[in-house]
């Protein structure tokens, strides 16, 4: 009885001397493993030396030349979200030669987050973006200085986060009330930007464009982005990215429960690709690519505004309530594509009216038409079934206006 007791004894204490060392072995590990994270994430590399730099940008070099690529590397660039649009963007940015960056994005990555983020591994899940996007670039630029600002772009610290006089900033942000906010803040201080247009629900690499955002069509994103710029009297000189391929059904994708359409890493890479090659080659100075001219119709659009002005007073006694000449040109372009509602027709004399007299003349109550098309509208009885008298053509009228209203509404859900 006495051996076994001392038996019994001399286990445990064996066993509570070997937890104890266990546990000091274990709290040894995590604070190896603390240190070795925390030097991991800031260790500083050393910067190369300048043959070894201009080794680096030989290619670049032979492109756009020494002057050109001198501009890259003297420039500030500030990239606005660093998802999977902004992560590509980052990263090409300060391969080209960008020694300036600051990212902004105030997300971590998630397990999600790998089939489209540009450098995240499994290892980084639950880490800061902007962190993780630093951490890769100093390996292979350690010459550049990467800003990581984990924090939400708003209108309390634009004068912040958008200090320091940057050469080009580039929005990579999802939400259009965010995109027209940092559009107006730019144009307002003279800062370049350039901005990506929702590349969710496509898959199509051949429709994705490069073009001002007075071009820009077939894309619900861009035309409320375009008319809720207007209202800042912003309608062109903005280089925007974006796809006029149609938007992916959401029949089409399985299990699908979020508002938002998804997003295909390949197309995201693309699209921040070519936001890349856009600031580069406009930094570098280089004259062989220039964006589309901008439609210049604004003596079309001023034209149509005074019509309708003097029709609403002599016909519907209306004073107040008229389009003005950004309104004109937003139902001309977007609405019609400046062509008749009726007949297709592409005429510079082409004119506006209601659809329903019976309502005020608006977004979503207003055609464009030939002069003879109008007048032959406004002269049927108050009381014509607009349906049953054109058919087809109403079917398309009301399609286009219908269409008008939901972008009203996909704006206010944003508010």
């Amino acid at each position: 009885m006495g051996a076994s007791v001392l038996t019994a004894m001399a286990i445990l204490s064996y066993q509570k001397i070997t937890r104890r060392h266990l546990r000091t072995e274990e709290t040894k590990e995590r604070r190896s493993s603390i240190i070795s994270l925390i030097n991991d994430e800031y260790e500083e590399k050393d910067p190369l030396d300048e043959a070894l730099v201009l080794e680096f940008l030989a290619r670049n070099i032979a492109f756009l030349g020494e002057e050109g690529v001198s501009k890259i590397r003297k420039s500030f660039v500030i990239v606005v979200g660093n998802g999977a649009i902004g992560s590509y963007t980052s990263l090409m940015l300060v391969r080209s030669g960008i020694q300036h960056i600051r990212i902004i994005d105030k997300g971590v990555i998630r397990l999600r987050s790998l089939t489209c983020h540009a450098v995240a591994k499994v290892a980084d899940v639950g880490k800061r973006k902007v962190d993780t996007m630093k951490k890769h670039l100093a390996h292979i630029a350690p010459n550049a200085t990467i800003e990581p600002v984990c924090e939400t772009l708003g209108p309390d610290n634009m004068d912040s986060l958008l200090s320091g006089q940057p050469d080009f900033v580039v929005d990579t942000l999802s939400s259009v009330k965010d995109k027209v906010l940092l559009a107006k803040y730019c144009k307002e201080h003279n800062i370049k930007i350039i901005s990506s247009i929702s590349a969710h629900g496509k898959a199509d690499p051949s429709q994705i464009q490069l073009t001002d955002i007075s071009s820009s069509a077939q894309d619900p994103l861009a035309r409320m982005y375009r008319r809720q710029l207007k209202k800042y009297k912003i309608d062109r000189g903005i280089p925007v990215v974006y796809s006029i391929e149609k938007n992916l059904n959401f029949d089409k994708v399985s299990d699908f429960t979020k508002r938002s359409l998804p997003v295909f890493g390949p197309i995201a890479s693309m699209f921040g690709m070519s936001l890349t090659t856009y600031v580069i080659l406009q930094l570098a100075g280089f004259t062989a690519y220039e964006l589309p001219e901008t439609k210049g119709r604004d003596g079309v659009y001023s034209r149509i505004q005074k019509e309708v002005a003097r029709k609403e007073e002599a016909v519907y006694g209306n004073k107040t309530d008229i389009l003005d000449v950004d309104d004109i040109g937003y139902i001309f372009e977007e609405l019609w594509q400046g062509k008749s509602a009726f007949s297709d027709t592409l005429d510079r004399a082409l004119v506006m009216t209601r659809w329903d007299r019976s309502k005020p003349c608006s977004y979503t109550n207003t055609i464009l038409v030939t002069k003879q098309e109008a007048k032959d509208h406004e002269a049927l009885p108050a009381e014509t079934d607009l349906h049953a008298h054109y058919g087809p053509i109403a079917e398309y009228v009301e399609k286009q206006l219908n269409l008008e209203k939901k972008v009203q509404q996909l704006w206010e859900s944003c508010q």
